[in-house]
């Protein structure tokens, strides 16, 4: 292999790294806090001055008591600008993904948003066939190294569901939304591109969709 070639494999396994880590301590805080206050849809709501519900602050209330040293970053540090894994730059990228993020120990983003239907975490959407699918509450960006580029969706940035039955990353064999594993492809062109890959990261712990376009649930893994 050419050393760009070793440099990007590296960095690959960074990313897969530091995933599985996020989702690992996300899921366990998410897991303590259902226990103690009940589902997502039973934790107060609250609201921004113009009167819509302000997500992240909510989780960040409850989070913080079992992540140690979570923050709240200011939006104006913590802002940047989003492309999608096919290059083009989304431009909602300030609202669904870098406004007043919460920030893991290790630098990581999260943010937590409502859907794109849903302006409150009811708990009721349906993303897929599964148990957890059906109880969809809010969706929740995840970025791995913070403000550092790439800052693209499906290489630094992934997304996952909260739910009913926990966190749910994007894009799994069970979903049948328009966030599949289709739209993680380079060659995508539509405008959730890179969003449907952090299940294929977790699961099949590689990010070969960055390779090869031949890749599916039911067939090829890996280039």
């Amino acid at each position: 292999m050419t050393l760009p070639t070793l440099v990007g494999k590296y960095q690959e396994k960074v990313t897969i790294a530091r995933l599985k880590k996020a989702y690992s301590i996300l899921s366990q805080a998410y897991i303590s806090a259902t226990n103690d206050y009940g589902y997502p849809d039973e934790w107060e709501i609250v609201q921004s001055d113009d009167d819509t519900p302000v997500q992240t602050v909510t989780y960040y209330n409850v989070l913080k008591k079992y992540i140690k040293r979570l923050r709240i970053c200011n939006a104006t540090d913590c802002r940047a600008v989003y492309k999608f894994l096919n290059g083009s730059e989304d431009g909602n990228s300030s609202y669904r993904a870098a406004s007043f993020p919460m920030i893991l120990p290790d630098g990581t983003y999260i943010k937590v948003s409502p859907l794109e239907d849903k302006d409150t975490m009811d708990c009721s959407y349906s993303r897929g066939s599964t148990n957890a699918l059906k109880s969809v509450c809010n969706s929740i960006y995840v970025d791995i190294n913070g403000s550092q580029k790439p800052n693209t969706y499906g290489r630094d940035m992934f997304i996952f569901y909260w739910t009913k039955a926990g966190l749910v990353p994007m894009g799994s064999a069970e979903e049948n939304s328009h966030v599949t594993f289709d739209t993680c492809s380079t060659s995508n062109s539509g405008s959730y591109s890179g969003y449907g890959c952090a299940a294929w990261v977790l699961f099949n712990e590689n990010m070969d969709y960055l390779h090869c376009n031949n890749l599916s649930w039911n067939g090829k893994t890996k280039c």
